[in-house]
């Protein structure tokens, strides 16, 4: 029997913590970042590696986390590797100045460093939002008119959602996608009348709804989730009730003072419409985020919110930060290049990015 290599992998965390831990919740700090100037050609390209310089150095005042990663094979070290991650986020940027000296371009930047938030904005955006099919659920023990009330309320709410400020492009898909994409690409709704897919870039809306009896109450629960082109969810809950018409004293008078089906339905979506706008409204304040392809492309660009003075950020957790830069920018996608030279293109494939604006007139 032949003996198999043994090997182990030693793994030490550790935080290197470099401003208080109320700093989390948002602090501002002025760095400068420097670059060389390579030759003629890469004039405005420093000037941008400046800036993510100046960008780096916001993110690691507010602390880092550092993983080292050891490999070793019969009592010998065959790798060693450190990953390092700020442990807060570039929330904001204003641009203070950008000089010249000599072969180098050095731009010194303000920035607002802290963990995300809901109350964090740096940027609002328009959604490219595809809406799936609501599913309705109605309690058998409902009365007969209730489902005809639960079409009702999710007509409304799809109805609200072309009225949203925070909402670009609004597509109706008119199937779930299954999860399966051999499986979707077989199906017969897809097949006939289109792909049931989020848009590229876009966000993707699912909509669960139950209404069930409860006592002398008819009561909605709602459950709202928003899948983000990144991979990210944001996932809200929503109930609400009306008393339900019931037998009175006063006869057939008493059924001409009660509220129709439509008003029922008003009152009962009328704090949901406000939920829903508010999940878009958050999801819009969360900086743009997608996947890289294997070209070095992503679904984002100007519909989206980027302009070419955008820089993206890595946003896995696996890895060191690296930065990127736009080199080419169209309405739907983008084309990226790493500001390290040394990183290949293949470093960053299937790899989440998130963006930030680095300010007007860097185009």
């Amino acid at each position: 029997m032949s003996r198999l290599s043994r090997r182990s992998l030693l793994m030490a965390a550790f935080a290197v913590p470099l401003l208080p831990h109320a700093a989390l919740a948002g602090v501002w700090v002025e760095v400068t970042g420097s670059a060389i100037i390579h030759n003629a050609a890469d004039h405005d390209a420093a000037r941008r590696r400046a800036l993510a310089d100046a960008l780096l150095a916001a993110a690691f005042a507010g602390g880092a986390n550092v993983q080292g990663h050891s490999a070793m094979s019969l009592g010998r070290m065959t790798s060693d590797m450190l990953v390092v991650r700020p442990v807060g986020q570039i929330l904001r940027v204003e641009t203070l100045s950008q000089s010249l000296s000599g072969d180098h371009w050095l731009v010194r930047i303000r920035a607002m460093v802290g963990a995300a938030t809901p109350t964090a904005c740096p940027g609002r955006r328009a959604l490219v939002l595809t809406v799936y099919p609501p599913r309705l659920h109605v309690a058998p023990q409902a009365p007969a008119w209730a489902e005809a009330l639960a079409h009702d309320l999710a007509g409304q709410l799809l109805d609200q959602l072309g009225q949203q400020r925070d909402v670009a492009e609004l597509h109706l898909a008119r199937a779930t996608p299954s999860g399966n994409p051999d499986r979707d690409a077989t199906d017969w709704t897809t097949l006939t009348q289109g792909s049931t897919h989020v848009a590229p870039g876009g966000h993707g809306l699912h909509l669960d709804m139950r209404i069930a009896p409860e006592a002398r109450e008819l009561v909605l629960h709602l459950n709202m989730r928003l899948d983000g082109p990144g991979g990210e969810q944001t996932e809200r809950r929503h109930r609400a009730e009306i008393r339900m018409p019931g037998p009175s004293l006063l006869g057939r008078a008493a059924t001409l003072a009660q509220p129709d089906r439509h008003q029922m339905a008003h009152r009962l979506g009328a704090g949901a419409v406000p939920a829903l706008r508010d999940m878009l409204r958050d999801a819009g304040c969360q900086p743009p985020r997608a996947v890289i392809t294997q070209d070095m492309r992503v679904p984002l660009g100007r519909v989206h919110g980027l302009t070419r003075t955008s820089l993206g950020f890595t946003a896995d957790r696996d890895d060191s930060l690296h930065m990127l830069e736009i080199t080419k920018l169209s309405d739907r996608s983008a084309r990226l290049s790493p500001l390290d030279p040394t990183l290949a293109n293949h470093h960053f494939t299937g790899r989440a990015v998130r963006f930030v604006q680095s300010g007007p007139g860097w185009d």
